[in-house]
């Protein structure tokens, strides 16, 4: 389904980092904006926060229900 990853922009901190990023997949949505936000605990990952618009989704789910 996907078909590829254009890494738009990273964004560090002490303890989290965010990255923002088109997905481009094979599928009616096209080209999906995405951010991801990474808490961190201890050295290790203990939070991600995915956002994307899930609109152009929808579309397809309503045929696989």
């Amino acid at each position: 389904m996907v078909t590829g990853l254009d890494l738009i922009s990273e964004l560090y901190g002490d303890a989290e980092a965010t990255l923002v990023y088109d997905v481009h997949t094979a599928t009616p949505a096209g080209t999906q904006r995405t951010a991801e936000h990474f808490r961190l605990r201890g050295g290790k990952i203990s939070e991600i926060l995915l956002i994307f618009d899930a609109a152009p989704w929808q579309p397809m789910a309503s045929v696989i229900r």
